[in-house]
């Protein structure tokens, strides 16, 4: 217990020092921002969309799955990314970003498992720039406006999960949304050529959101075979208040219904595959924003495999491979944007008794592509999580 209470301590420091910086995608810039999934290393080197893996007891997608693990547990994940864009416009660049996507806990009490999880939700990180030309003292002039829009969306959830008989379990979560955003908009003359240019200028804006959703999924063990798992998430408003120094107004967004599903089957010793899948309907949030912004539903599926029987110096060191595709929930452009990922990992167990891992690293690393009618993305994505547990 007290190994178990200084990791998790440590990791909690971690998480208070270490924050995120740079964009992620530049699809955060249309609408309400990139959805973000609280996975571990595991679950996206599977390819897994958060629900019905066998031996996960943190995602927040998968409520029950807990009450299947009834042991202290502790989950911290940390994420980098790197993306190469390229949009209509003949732009092209890079961007790059790191974030702590899932920070989780689980205690036993009351014949099931208490568990409380901090986890990204909208990632709204975005800059950008253009040149144009403005009619200046009689003559055209080139100035260049910069914008960067910094903040993120998290969720704070407390849930409850608890066994029914020997083979399934029940749980729900309620959580609260949390974040702000700062938007600012600078115009720089540094470039004028004329005497007395007129000095750059710089606005900004601030909006604090808030809001509430509650998940309740079910979980079933098919013998020492097969497991599957499937949840809802209802979403309240997610409301955005304006600071006392911003001129725009308050604002309130329509969050969608979220339905998960999901299976792991083992086919034989060592041998598991996995299938999930994630369905939101995003179209009621259209009327809410301020820009022409392409909205629609997200149906989204992956598939993966897992070889167990690997290990190195006596240590299990499973093996993992993944796909994953599915559309975005807002697009730049008149069309629906997609997202394909192939994905590859493995897994380090550090202490393990029988079939618990009492303390283990996974890592993933996923080559993925996001396509729209204006703007494609290629990108490197890194997945490290560290687990304990044990009483």
């Amino acid at each position: 217990m007290k190994q178990f209470i200084r990791t998790l301590v440590f990791a909690f420091i971690i998480s208070l020092v270490a924050t995120p910086s740079g964009a992620q995608s530049l699809y955060n810039a249309a609408g309400m921002g990139l959805p973000v999934e609280a996975l571990d290393g595991r679950a996206r080197a599977l390819g897994n969309l958060g629900i019905g893996l066998w031996g996960s007891g943190l995602l927040p997608g998968d409520p029950a799955a807990a009450g299947m693990f009834i042991v202290p547990t502790a989950v911290i994940v940390g994420q980098p990314s790197w993306v190469d864009y390229d949009h209509e416009s003949g732009k092209s660049g890079s961007i790059q970003g790191s974030r702590f996507p899932l920070m989780g806990v689980g205690y036993p009490g009351f014949s099931g498992i208490f568990t409380l999880s901090l986890s990204s939700f909208l990632d709204q990180h975005y800059k950008s720039q253009r040149s144009l030309e403005l009619d200046l003292r009689g003559e055209k002039s080139e100035v260049t406006d910069l914008f960067e829009q910094d903040g993120s969306i998290g969720s704070l959830n407390f849930g409850y999960s608890r066994p029914i008989g020997t083979s399934a379990a029940l749980g729900f979560s309620f959580g609260r949304y949390a974040g702000s955003i700062l938007r600012q908009l600078e115009r720089d003359f540094s470039a004028l050529s004329f005497p007395g240019a007129l000095e750059s200028y710089q606005t900004s804006s601030r909006w604090t959101y808030s809001g509430s959703s509650l998940t309740g999924g079910m979980a079933a063990n098919l013998g020492t075979f097969a497991r599957v798992a499937a949840s809802v998430t209802w979403s309240g408003d997610l409301n955005a208040t304006a600071s006392d120094d911003t001129s725009g107004m308050d604002r309130s967004f329509s969050l969608p219904m979220q339905y998960r599903l999901g299976t792991s089957i083992v086919l034989a010793p060592g041998l598991m595959i996995t299938a999930s899948a994630i369905r939101a309907d995003w179209a009621d949030i259209e009327r809410d924003l301020d820009t022409p912004t392409t909205v629609g539903s997200t149906s989204n599926i992956g598939v993966g495999v897992e070889l167990s029987r690997a290990n190195i110096f006596g240590l299990a060191l499973p093996l993992r491979f993944g796909y994953r595709t599915g559309k975005l929930p807002f697009s730049l452009g008149t069309g629906v944007a997609t997202e394909r990922i192939f994905s590859a990992g493995l897994g380090l167990s550090l202490s393990q008794a029988d079939d618990i891992v009492l303390g283990g690293v996974d890592a993933a690393i996923e080559r993925g592509r996001r396509s729209g009618s204006v703007l494609t993305e290629a990108f490197w994505r890194a997945t490290i999580s560290l687990r304990v547990s044990g009483y």
